[in-house]
């Protein structure tokens, strides 16, 4: 029988206490940063204001994609989906053959690799517990993904790298 589990995960979600002083807390901080590049020279002044412009907008960015994000991975017979969605939107993000998968392991125990092309992180946090990385190959170069899957997920993806393996040694 074909298996088909869905798992969403997303951040854990504040009160709406904490989220009011959370903001208030970065309009705040934005705010007294602006207001002491006032005391620079004016040449230094832009740049610092362009540094603060930068930094903030690398937070907000930071903000979006790993507190407000919720990931849904899906694993439909031999294939495994990635879903991103922010608000309403949901995005198709990656989608492997379990075939090319290689492995799945912890994320502290994922060896270094100089020859991965690049890292999809499709979990709200990238690090810790139950925080898991795997390597798959397509069209010849090596890819990374790192997500946060439940524990029938997991499993069933191991059970099913295990098959594909063997049959390739065969």
């Amino acid at each position: 029988m074909a298996a088909l589990i869905r798992h969403t995960v997303s951040e854990s979600k504040r009160t709406l206490w904490q989220n009011i002083l959370y903001v208030l807390g970065l309009v705040l901080g934005i705010n007294l940063l602006v207001e002491l590049t006032n005391f620079l020279p004016k040449k230094a002044g832009s740049y610092v204001s362009i540094a603060i412009l930068v930094f903030v907008a690398g937070l907000c960015s930071y903000l979006i994609n790993r507190r407000l994000a919720q990931y849904t991975y899906i694993l439909i017979a031999d294939e495994l989906i990635f879903y991103k969605q922010i608000g309403k939107r949901e995005n198709k993000i990656l989608n492997i053959k379990i075939q090319d998968i290689n492995w799945i392991k912890p994320v502290n125990e994922m060896p270094r690799s100089k020859t991965c092309k690049k890292i999809y992180g499709l979990a709200c946090k990238l690090k810790g517990k139950g925080v898991y990385g795997g390597e798959f190959k397509q069209n010849n170069k090596t890819y990374r993904f790192i997500l946060q899957p439940s524990e029938e997920l997991l499993s069933e993806l191991r059970k099913q790298i295990k098959r594909y393996n063997k049959k390739a040694v065969q």
